[in-house]
């Protein structure tokens, strides 16, 4: 039988009551090396999980965050049988404890910045004079340069704002109709999340482009990646 991996805490798992998790199916923990993963028995699926199953997988995966440091596994990490979650356990046993050292006690907070996406028109076709052509292909990518920049810049000033107040940070970029969506994420100490969202609020006082704050989330994007799934 297949096992569905929620995440990974020290052993011994603190455990504040019975956990339901995905098709109603309850939460155990299986432990080896000082680890324990959460599970929960099921056969693996193919296609897309619904949304509601989803919103349930992330609830169990916050429940675990709540109570104790976790290594979050994204959805879709099967094991078949127990063996092979510890023999996985036994692998990655340095890594993640050394994870779950770093993120004891903190939370991760993002931030989106939502810019419309600025893009020098490409050049038209060549003219019968050369050197005008040349000329507006160095105009097209100087400005492409400068934007990047820019955006650089931006990002650059908002690791700054928020220096002292987290531990690691990591950015992506991405453009959605029409528009670059800028993503920072924080990895913050639980007891600083009250001065990190005050820090928000100052900025957005004197912030031109649109920005959106979410969090505390359990640490996704600061773990490495999720162990192998069931073949």
């Amino acid at each position: 039988m297949a096992y569905l991996l929620y995440g990974v805490v020290k052993d011994p798992a603190v455990i504040g009551g019975l956990i339901t998790g995905l098709k109603g199916r309850a939460v155990s923990f299986v432990a080896g090396h000082g680890l324990c993963a959460a599970v929960s028995e099921m056969a693996a699926e193919e296609g897309a999980l619904p949304v509601s199953e989803l919103l349930v997988y992330s609830r169990v995966v916050e429940d675990l965050h709540r109570l104790q440091a976790v290594v979050p596994m994204r959805y879709g990490c099967f094991l078949n049988g127990i063996p092979v979650i510890r023999d996985a356990l036994k692998e990655r046993q340095r890594q993640y404890h050394a994870l779950l050292d770093e993120l004891e006690g903190h939370v991760e907070m993002g931030i989106r910045l939502l810019l419309p996406e600025v893009e020098a028109a490409p050049p038209a076709a060549p003219p019968v004079n050369g050197r005008n052509y040349l000329s507006r292909q160095r105009v097209h990518y100087r400005m492409r340069e400068e934007t990047s920049q820019g955006r650089q810049a931006l990002i650059d000033s908002y690791i700054q704002a928020f220096s002292g107040l987290y531990a690691r940070h990591k950015t992506e970029t991405a453009t959605q109709n029409g528009a670059v969506i800028l993503s920072l994420y924080f990895l913050v100490p639980g007891n600083k999340v009250n001065l990190f969202r005050e820090n928000f609020a100052r900025r957005m006082e004197k912030e031109k482009a649109k920005a959106l704050i979410s969090g505390p989330w359990p640490p996704y994007n600061f773990v490495a990646a999720d162990l192998a799934p069931a073949k």
